[in-house]
């Protein structure tokens, strides 16, 4: 039974689609360096926190800048994977209503969803501003012996909304086209 909800697992670009050269040098970048960069960030994360349970169960030891270096670690590669996950077709979306409008009706739901997308990258990025502007002046550090500046961890924030943004525009581009920018090749997720 079709409930209109659908997981697009592994969405992609639909046949015969025209990317233009810049699209394609984009989703190598987002495949590449961010993908690349956000998996070291979640195994490296993954890997401190074995070695501190290990620690801590056998050796009656705990590192102090674990804890720190795991939360950054995972709010980087989060932030990071906003927009690629989009892109790759991982977001959740709920089609039930909008599937039974007609083409245009449907149209103005994808711009809609698009301007909002973009309304709410914009909101994050510029709400994160301030307050790296604040850690940047104060000169903060990690409460941690990591002494890393608390402005270079918050940067995650400004950069992963514009690459958020970056995919909100793309989705209000192909809905100008007049694509469907959140349909993928069908279910290849789990249906419900």
């Amino acid at each position: 039974m079709h409930l209109g909800l659908v997981v697009a697992s592994e969405a992609k670009p639909e046949a015969g689609a025209d990317l233009p050269v810049h699209a394609g040098l984009w989703q190598r970048f987002e495949s590449g360096v961010l993908l690349g960069g956000a998996t070291v960030m979640f195994l490296s994360a993954t890997t401190i926190m074995l070695v501190e349970a290990y620690g801590r169960a056998f050796l009656n030891t705990s590192y102090f800048w674990a804890e720190e270096a795991v939360r950054y670690l995972m709010v980087w590669a989060f932030f990071m994977t906003l927009g690629a996950a989009g892109s790759a077709g991982h977001h959740i979306r709920t089609d039930l209503l909008v599937d039974r409008l007609g083409p245009k009706l449907q149209k103005a739901c994808h711009f809609l969803a698009s301007a909002i997308g973009l309304g709410f990258c914009g909101f994050l990025f510029f709400a994160s501003i301030p307050q790296l502007e604040r850690y940047y002046t104060m000169g903060m550090m990690t409460e941690s012996n990591l002494d890393i500046p608390l402005w270079v961890l918050f940067l995650a924030m400004p950069i992963g909304a514009a690459l958020f943004f970056t995919y909100y525009l793309s989705c209000l581009w192909r809905t100008l086209k007049g694509e469907n920018p959140y349909a993928g090749n069908g279910p290849s997720g789990s249906e419900l």
